[in-house]
């Protein structure tokens, strides 16, 4: 069984593609309507009135042969300067005549005897239009234009093909107009997620992008005052129960007869709390009231894995210059490098190196990795193994601070095992 396939029309994508395809139609619209109104206004009648002329001028040539002798018929025509032949023309009827065809139309659809007509090449190519006499023996007389009407024929479709031209020239100012603000929305457009929407200063911005902008940045006002709250609220939980874990950590040192493994449990289960309320800080601030500066990751690189306590294969070079914000990205190295530690095992290595406009920071650890199709769901909020212990937040706050320095996070397996994760980051140097 054949199955058809239906061809598939690519339609433009772009507001000025759309814009330039519709003003294109419709132009190509105008000249079908044109060349119809001209054939039914100016054409058809101007044919009607010279094909009248041309059969009285014919009926009375051929009144005259009737009376006279052929010969002086012949005489008077040659002495009016008319050209006749007696052999008929060889008919080329060109594609491009209206006119011509027209006559040659209405002549062949006479009364009783419809007269013969033919479209032959005459002096300098131009179509030349041939009318059959009904003498004996038969005459064909030529009926031709002008040459000064054959030179500004063409001038009518310049003028068309100049306004056309014109149209679509003003068509892409306009779509280039409405374009752009349109296209300055589209890259800030992000900013409102983050509650940073700029305000944009629009002056070929139409009424309703105007609108919109003006919108958008109500709706990005909105979601600061909501995130700062949510901090707000945050801040406070955080102080009002590290208080009292410190309170119950104290507590835990001074109880008497307290079996000294499970106290070490109940620091850890302090600590670990202590851990998880720092990362629900840590997520909900994400560096946004940090402001972004130039800045060495090379050093950052150096001074998390010294803070680690742990010996790491280090590579990096000796300076790697960029601009953002130090302690989001001290924040975001630190997760990592916490992260390697906690699921991996040695030997761990830490690589900064140069990609593109960007600098990668590669994090490998040569434990067990991550199960193939993970990689998403592990760097989704709140989502963790529960054997491990964590908020689940590191790697989701790492992303984040990826994506404000125009970068990403990417987690892959290290062959031949462990785990390999890469923050991309764009240097941002102008």
């Amino acid at each position: 069984m054949i199955s058809r396939m239906t061809p598939r029309i690519n339609r433009p994508s772009t507001v000025f593609g759309q814009l330039v395809a519709v003003i294109s139609l419709c132009l190509l619209g105008a000249f079908v309507l044109s060349f119809l109104l001209v054939r039914e206004l100016w054409v058809r009648p101007a044919a009607e009135q010279s094909y009248r002329v041309m059969d009285g001028f014919a009926r009375t040539v051929e009144t005259l042969a009737r009376k006279e002798p052929i010969d002086t018929t012949v005489s008077r025509l040659e002495a009016a300067g008319l050209r006749f032949q007696t052999a008929p023309p060889v008919d080329t009827r060109p594609r491009i005549a209206p006119y011509l065809r027209e006559l040659a139309s209405l002549s062949g659809a006479g009364d009783v005897a419809p007269r013969e007509v033919r479209i032959a090449d005459g002096p300098g190519g131009r179509p030349v239009l041939w009318l059959r006499l009904r003498t004996e023996p038969s005459l064909w007389i030529s009926f031709a234009r002008e040459r000064a009407q054959g030179e500004v024929r063409w001038l009518p479709l310049l003028i068309l093909l100049a306004c056309a031209l014109a149209v679509l020239v003003a068509a892409g100012c306009f779509a280039r107009r409405l374009v752009i603000p349109l296209r300055s929305l589209a890259q800030h457009a992000p900013d409102v997620v983050r509650g940073e929407w700029p305000r944009l200063p629009l002056p070929q911005a139409s009424r309703e992008v105007a609108e919109l902008a003006q919108a958008l940045g109500r709706a990005g006002d909105d979601l600061r005052a909501m995130m700062d709250d949510r901090n707000l609220m945050l801040a406070g939980i955080s102080h009002d129960l590290r208080t009292p874990m410190m309170r119950l950590q104290y507590a835990v040192e001074l109880l008497p007869g307290t079996d000294p493994e499970l106290r070490a449990g109940m620091h850890r289960d302090i600590e670990e709390m202590d851990d998880i309320l720092g990362q629900f800080i840590a997520y909900a601030r994400d560096g946004r009231d940090e402001n972004n500066r130039t800045l060495d990751l090379a050093v950052i690189c150096r001074q998390v894995v010294a803070a680690s306590g742990v010996d790491w294969q280090l590579q990096v070079p000796d300076q790697a210059w960029l601009r953002g914000r130090p302690m989001a990205l001290l924040r975001a190295l630190e997760n990592l490098v916490t992260n390697a530690l906690r699921h991996g095992a040695p030997p761990y290595e830490l690589r900064l190196r140069r990609e593109g406009d960007a600098w990668c920071v590669d994090v490998i650890d040569h434990g067990s990795g991550m199960p193939p199709g993970h990689s998403r769901e592990a760097r989704k909020p709140f989502v963790h193994d529960a054997t491990r212990g964590g908020s689940g937040l590191g790697l989701a706050i790492v992303e984040r601070i990826a994506a404000q320095h125009a970068g990403d996070l990417q987690l892959g397996s290290h062959l031949p095992h462990g785990l390999r994760a890469t923050l991309r980051l764009k240097s941002n140097l102008e």
